[in-house]
């Protein structure tokens, strides 16, 4: 893939992402929108249901209990002689009004006299009333069956009298707590609601009335679902009971768990497909550009001794220089010096090669490191000597023989010491120095060069990187050199750490374990 495509793409693929996330995200609204209605629709069936077998529940206890067998008299007396009278007349509006007159006639013989003689008395049970019906355009059937039968077996008035008394008592007199509780339970449970609730019966006023739970206190703020409890013989609202769920989005994911975790799932997926897609064509990209910068950054290495041979080179072939044993003497040793300079070059190319590869293996034995470091350091400073600069050692440690393997410590050694040399662009100020911590011997490389940003701290030790000053680099190399350092600590299992200030220069530290 061209890198000059791939800007392009990442905004098609972001762009389609953020469409595709705003659609998952419209739906998942929408999705809770349906859950959230048909939450309500539950509820409210609940409260309908609730409320009517309350007031049944309420008449019932007027029937048998405050009046006990008042009603089951009115009841058995149906098998009398009766008389009964219906009117039914229909509106516009589909709604028949039933009048009705029910009389039961009972005749009692009362002895009046010893002889046998007896007085006939007619007893008299009216039940009378009207029904508003509204049915539909096409039933055929004026009448419920319940109205049916509470026409018949007189109950219906006996009933509408019995919510009328007790539309006059309070509210704690004609409903408990703990039958609204078992009412409202049952029926939410029948409706598919297993969830925790409060409840509350209101007043006219919308007031919260004796009758109401601790959770509905605590969660009065939350949203309420209410519907009419008790209505007077007018049909007006006498009383509203109330509920609130504290937990109502958790019951709602809870119930339909596996589709919202299957769509947070997919969701999840495209948006890690997306990050790593993105991420993999930004790696390419930088790896192309630094693999352009490296071949660039190659050339102009190469291409600098081979211009410094080739001119010493015609140097020698000249008659005037071949016969002077110090001009000879010069231009060899220039040779050999870029010769070895590429050689270098070569040599951490390939080093690298091989520990991206997992190739190098480290040959281990006892060695004398503050002996390894002095040869290295004093090595070095020929080349740091050149420019004018100071080289200082400081030792001070009593442990520092153990294993390690001297070929890639030496290494490591130098491209630290060169990349202090080289970031230092006025006389450089080295100072090598050591010390043990526990079971740690640490080596310390320290310069008062330039110096790097702190967001560069993490990054020289990747591989190519090299510390710029706008799009231009400051020094040579191929930004090998730490990433090398950092392999070769690592494979010894030690650490490298960098700590540096912009324009005060940088200190390096390798920590080597001497028990590995």
């Amino acid at each position: 893939m061209s890198n000059k495509f791939i800007p392009f793409i990442s905004v098609l693929m972001t762009i389609s992402m953020i469409v595709f996330v705003t659609l998952q995200l419209y739906w998942i609204k929408e999705l809770y929108s349906a859950l959230n209605q048909d939450f309500s629709n539950k509820v409210y069936s609940s409260l309908e249901s609730s409320a009517l077998k309350v007031s049944q529940l309420e008449v019932d206890k007027y029937l048998n209990q405050d009046f006990k067998n008042f009603g089951k008299n009115v009841v058995d007396s149906s098998d009398q002689p009766t008389q009964t009278y219906i009117q039914q007349n229909r509106d516009s509006g589909n709604t028949s009004t039933l009048t009705f007159q029910k009389s039961i006639v009972e005749n009692q013989n009362f002895p009046i006299s010893q002889k046998g003689d007896s007085l006939i008395l007619t007893k008299l049970y009216t039940d009378e009333g009207i029904l508003k019906i509204k049915k539909a355009p096409n039933s055929s059937e004026p009448l419920t069956a319940q109205m049916s039968k509470d026409i018949s077996n007189n109950t219906y008035a006996l009933r509408e009298f019995a919510k009328l008394s007790a539309s006059n008592l309070p509210i704690e007199q004609r409903v408990d707590m703990k039958t609204l509780d078992s009412v409202l339970s049952k029926e939410l449970k029948l409706s598919g609601l297993d969830t925790k609730f409060g409840f509350a019966v209101m007043d006219k006023k919308n007031d919260v009335t004796k009758i109401a739970n601790d959770i509905y206190a605590d969660q009065k703020d939350k949203t309420n679902y209410t519907y009419p409890l008790f209505t007077d013989s007018k049909d007006r609202t006498l009383y509203t009971l109330a509920l609130v769920f504290p937990r109502k989005d958790y019951s709602l994911a809870k119930t339909n768990l596996p589709m919202l975790l299957g769509t947070f799932m997919s969701l999840l997926t495209i948006l890690g497909i997306y990050i790593i897609s993105i991420n993999y064509m930004m790696r390419q990209k930088k790896i192309a550009d630094v693999k352009t910068d490296f071949i660039n950054n190659m050339s102009h290495e190469f291409k600098t001794p081979l211009a410094t041979i080739s001119v010493a080179t015609d140097s020698l072939a000249n008659d005037k220089i071949a016969t002077n044993p110090e001009k000879v003497k010069y231009y060899s040793g220039l040779i050999k010096q870029e010769n070895l300079r590429m050689k270098k070059q070569v040599e951490n190319i390939l080093n690298m090669s091989k520990l991206e590869r997992n190739e190098v293996n480290l040959f281990l034995k006892e060695t004398n490191v503050r002996d390894l470091i002095k040869r290295t350091t004093e090595a070095f400073g020929l080349i740091v000597a050149q420019r004018h600069g100071i080289l200082t050692q400081e030792f001070n440690t009593d442990k520092y023989i153990f294993k390690i393997d001297e070929f890639h410590i030496s290494n490591a050694l130098v491209n630290l010491l060169d990349n202090a040399n080289k970031y230092s662009p006025e006389t450089p100020n080295i100072k090598v120095s050591t010390r043990n911590e526990g079971n740690w011997y640490v080596i310390e490389i320290s310069d008062k060069g330039m110096g790097m940003e702190t967001e560069n701290k993490l990054k020289i030790f990747e591989k190519f990187f090299r510390e710029e000053t706008g799009n231009i680099h400051n020094v040579k190399g191929q930004g090998l050199g730490l990433s090398y350092v950092k392999k070769i600590v690592e494979l010894h299992k030690g650490v490298v750490i960098v700590e540096s200030e912009k324009d005060k220069g940088s200190t390096f530290t390798m920590k080597l374990p001497m028990n590995a």
